[in-house]
């Protein structure tokens, strides 16, 4: 920039020193346009004529103009006044017969030096002042010195130039600062995250980056934290459902063994009775395998159904007819709030397996005797499909998570009851595979209530 300021000065200087001294030739216009109001044909052909012509009417220079002052006026005798030099514009790169040019009303040469410099201007010459028409003349045109031989001008250019170089060097020193402490408070922070990456690729989901910032940095951080956070509870959930799938088919591997190996052993018989347990051990490990697949492939997007339309009352009402026995067998009446019709588009075998896993739930964990609700109606133009028992009821504290895998509530509802815990999680997925929604709360009749919605584009 400042070597721009400097090109841009040096020009603008010599152009100001160019058009000051174009300023002084009052006398030579003058006498221009008086002596040939028509033209200057004789200049044309008389390079001399033309040159006196200059001479006796450009002024005599002064110091300002880089030439010798005159003479004083008591000289002493004998002395011989200092002759002007030629034009009396100074050394050989400020002559004016290097420079002045007479140029027609057309701006067409007529005479003086006809190679213009980069720096050119010139001054009309015109009657009477009156430069509209036919009263111009012509022009004077003065082309730029080559080199500035005036010392006084080259010391104010030094002095500027000088200025401008301090100003520089200033500027750039402030630069240098300021540039080292913005590069220290990027930098800073984006090693911290180079840092934290490298940390995450190498497993350790666990370390946090230190946010003392809210630009987009400090948002970047947070969303680094943010990622963190999540492969840190995935990683965890990881490992809580191999260790959890792992024990829960534990138990009916064990059951199985242990029966096998007493009838191995003469211990047992394989009478009914044996072989009814063995075969309940055996159902037990084959439900908790479906609903780890189920749950597998939810997890991995590939829960499909085939949904047409079916009625919703009717699937409910044959799993309610299933599962009647077992609550007749501990005392827990059934009742059936249920439409004669309610069509909606679903996938019968996945949605009939939601409801048997729910009247399941309801059979296991409601003591007798009880009462167990099922109940259907439509819902803003869907289906609402809930069903509702007696005590005991899940702590309020438990509910939101009733529908992860493996959770179990202590006491009344735990693994003594047989259940995997995988039921309601699977329920889960395949009511959000039918773009719906279920959740529990607090039933009127005291205890667990679960609700299933179909949105309006399944009804």
């Amino acid at each position: 920039m400042a070597l721009t300021v400097a090109v841009w000065m040096r020009d603008g200087f010599a152009t100001y020193l160019l058009k000051g001294e174009l300023a002084r030739f009052d006398e030579l216009v003058d006498a221009l346009a008086d002596v040939h109001p028509s033209g200057w044909p004789e200049f044309a052909n008389d390079l001399r004529h033309w040159n006196d012509f200059v001479r006796a009417h450009v002024p005599r220079p002064g110091p300002e103009m880089g030439g010798r002052p005159a003479p004083p006026p008591d000289s002493a005798p004998g002395s011989r006044p200092t002759p002007p030099p030629p034009f009396g514009a100074g050394g050989e790169n400020r002559m004016l017969e290097k420079r002045l040019v007479l140029l027609d009303a057309n701006g067409i040469p007529i005479l003086g030096n006809i190679n213009r410099s980069a720096l050119f201007e010139r001054r009309p010459v015109c009657v009477q002042n009156d430069c509209s028409g036919t009263g111009l003349l012509g022009y004077v045109g003065l082309n730029a010195p080559l080199a500035q031989g005036n010392e006084s001008d080259a010391f104010f250019l030094r002095g500027q130039y000088l200025s401008l170089a301090l100003s520089a060097l200033i500027a750039i020193g402030i630069s240098a600062i300021a540039a080292y402490i913005i590069a220290r408070q990027l930098l800073g922070p984006i090693k911290r995250l180079e840092t934290g990456a490298k940390t995450m690729a190498s497993g350790n989901y666990a370390a946090r980056i230190r946010q003392d910032r809210t630009d987009e940095l400090g948002q970047l951080i947070g969303h680094y934290n943010t990622l963190a956070a999540t492969l840190e509870q995935t990683a965890k959930t990881e490992r809580e459902w191999i260790s959890n799938t792992s024990h829960e088919l534990q138990t009916p591997l064990a059951v199985l063994r242990a029966q096998i190996e007493a009838l191995q052993d003469g211990i047992r018989q394989p009478d009914e009775k044996t072989l009814t347990e063995m075969h309940a051990a055996l159902m037990r490990l084959s439900r908790l395998v479906q609903d780890i697949k189920t749950l597998s492939y939810a997890r991995e997007v590939e829960q499909t159904t085939y949904p047409i339309r079916e009625n919703l009352s009717q699937i409910a009402r044959e799993a309610a007819e299933m599962a009647r026995p077992k609550l007749t067998a501990k005392r827990i009446e059934f009742e059936l709030d249920l439409p004669s019709k309610l069509m909606v588009s679903c996938d019968r075998g996945q949605i009939g397996q939601v409801i048997d896993n729910l009247l399941e739930n309801a059979a296991r964990y409601t003591d007798g005797p009880g009462r167990v609700r099922v109940s259907l109606h439509e819902d803003e133009g869907g289906a609402l499909l809930s069903v509702d028992d007696t005590p005991p009821a899940v702590p309020a504290s438990d509910v939101h998570r009733l529908f992860d895998r493996f959770f179990r509530v202590e006491g009344s509802r735990s693994r003594a009851y047989g259940g995997s815990g995988l039921g309601l999680s699977v329920c889960k997925v395949i009511v959000e595979a039918h773009g719906g929604t279920i959740s529990a709360g607090r039933s009127d009749m005291g205890g667990l209530q679960i609700a299933i919605r179909l949105p309006k584009g399944t009804a």
